[in-house]
């Protein structure tokens, strides 16, 4: 139920009255008995924030806490919370869904805008300004909204941090967490044409570092275009290895992806990165290797990501310096090779987005996804990569087991 072993505790007046407040006594204060003063003092907490009707609705401050806790990965903390938005019989979307991505529901205008400033707050709080503020002002939110809001979000970040820490299993089936909102449209790297283009590509208004480059070329200078190939090798190799799983794939692969952007480097129309464009090349090009296969893993599935065979556990507390287990080296290795496991419609994802760094839009751009499916897909992946890593950085952790 924990990493620590728990105490029996046959009369403890407290676990009563969680019991009446969420309908069962959840692992979460299963795993904190060797402290009932702390379980107390958290109680007192939740009664004075979550439960006691204050500016916000128990709805709007159970979906801030299934928003944050769905950024930090916490499946415990979703898991159990969806479960209790059902006991509440709250009506709207399916909590699943507003965990993973609120903003592709049918969730009115208004809520959306406090649940994004929740999600800004937990994620970047330093970026916040007055603006942000002003913002929710303008949908109508007072001031004690407000105060709510913040309070709710420092919460629940408390709630996923101890979970995390103790390694709390669910409560209930947590597969649930994996709920997908439908995608926007198919990935237009999986049309036969495999020919390169950047049409669909999100307009990237900042400026492209390549630019410079891709106009020598075109006005025939090659020593130009070798400094492109010098300057994406890396990358578009990385990518081509996250698709095929095989060096020596990803390597011939990577030279039919240099020719394709050179033949076709005219038709540029320069409405997104270069980066971007070279790299929808390379995914197009690995996945078309893959069909040769004959054995391509689909990274479309319309049908929704419960397909999979994956049904996340727990998501187990790493020591807080996991460098003491791993050179950083051997940490990045185990990491890769985590990754080339998983199904190539995450992987992908994770290798875009989480090794070769690019942004959510340049990632949904360069697989022709819509960026509520490129966020789950994401969310999930990280997931399990998370689950399949816990293992290698909890054993060194002091005063806890497995």
């Amino acid at each position: 139920m924990s990493y620590l072993h728990e105490p029996v505790l046959e009369a403890f007046p407290p676990f009563e009255l969680i019991q009446n407040t969420f309908g069962f006594l959840p692992n979460f204060f299963r795993a904190q008995t060797l402290r009932p003063d702390l379980i107390e003092a958290e109680l007192h907490l939740i009664g004075s924030i979550l439960v006691t009707p204050g500016a916000l609705t128990r709805q709007q401050k159970e979906y801030i806490f299934l928003v944050c806790s769905g950024a930090n990965l916490s499946t415990y903390c979703v898991t159990d919370h969806c479960e209790i938005v059902r006991m509440l019989g709250l009506q709207g979307p399916e909590p699943e869904q507003i965990a993973i991505d609120h903003t592709a529901t049918n969730l009115p205008e208004v809520m959306k805008a406090l649940l994004n400033f929740a999600v800004q707050l937990n994620s970047q709080p330093t970026k916040l300004n007055p603006r942000d503020i002003e913002e929710l002002r303008a949908h109508g939110y007072t001031d004690q909204h407000i105060l709510e809001t913040v309070v709710m979000v420092g919460m629940a970040k408390f709630a996923n941090f101890v979970s995390f820490g103790l390694g709390t299993e669910p409560d209930f089936d947590s597969s649930k967490i994996a709920l997908q909102p439908a995608p926007s449209k198919k990935a237009h790297l999986l049309d036969t044409n495999d020919r390169p283009t950047d049409k669909g590509l999100l307009l990237d208004l900042k400026a492209d570092p390549d630019a410079e480059s891709v106009a020598k070329v075109r006005s025939g200078d090659l020593n130009a275009f070798e400094e492109l190939i010098n300057r994406h090798s890396r990358r578009v190799y990385r990518t081509l290895v996250g698709i095929l799983g095989n060096p020596d794939d990803a390597r011939d692969a990577m030279q039919d992806t240099f020719l394709k952007a050179f033949q076709h480097l005219g038709e540029f129309e320069q409405r997104a990165k270069f980066s971007t464009w070279l790299v929808s090349i390379a995914t197009n090009t690995g996945l078309q290797r893959l069909r040769e296969r004959r054995h391509l893993e689909s990274l479309d599935d319309a049908g929704g990501e419960s397909e999979e065979g994956f049904r996340p556990r727990q998501i187990q507390a790493w020591a807080e310096d996991p460098e003491e287990l791993y050179s950083q080296t051997e940490m990045r290795a185990l990491v890769e090779k985590t990754v080339m496991k998983l199904p190539a419609k995450y992987r992908v994802v994770l290798v875009l987005r989480d090794m070769e760094q690019l942004s959510t839009e340049e990632a949904a751009a360069a697989l022709g996804l819509g960026i509520p499916a490129l966020k789950a897909r994401l969310l999930r992946g990280r997931l399990m990569v998370r689950e399949a890593l816990a293992p290698h950085f909890t054993k060194g952790a002091k005063g806890v087991t497995l």
